[in-house]
């Protein structure tokens, strides 16, 4: 990845957090899988649903419009899982659980996403 394919992202509590940008069909299918536990989120473009195939913890996913207005949060998404298309959602956010990032979101809130927090 590039220094674009990168982004931060603040959350409510101001932790930021790096994001990878996955928009290919590859780094969209392997998402996270094989990757350590970490403080770190991927972001997943163009997409409405995923799996947690052959995770070893826990995703919260944060489901964006393409205006990244929150459409849908499920949280502590269990390894061997399948979330089904979430209707409007253009983008997913996904983080390991341990990290909390989705705290304190809620549905139709807007994600606001940096490229460098200096």
């Amino acid at each position: 990845m590039n220094k674009t394919d990168k982004l931060h992202y603040l959350t409510q509590t101001g932790k930021a957090i790096p994001v990878n940008i996955a928009k290919t069909f590859g780094s969209r299918f392997w998402g996270l899988m094989g990757k350590k536990e970490g403080e770190y989120g991927l972001l997943l473009y163009p997409c409405s649903s995923i799996h947690t195939f052959f995770m070893c913890y826990n995703l919260d996913a944060i489901f964006l419009d393409r205006d990244n207005k929150i459409v849908s949060i499920k949280r502590f998404i269990k390894p061997f899982s399948v979330v089904p298309t979430v209707r409007n959602a253009r983008k997913v956010l996904e983080f390991p659980s341990s990290l909390h990032a989705s705290a304190f979101l809620n549905i139709g809130d807007q994600i606001t996403f940096y490229n460098n927090l200096e």
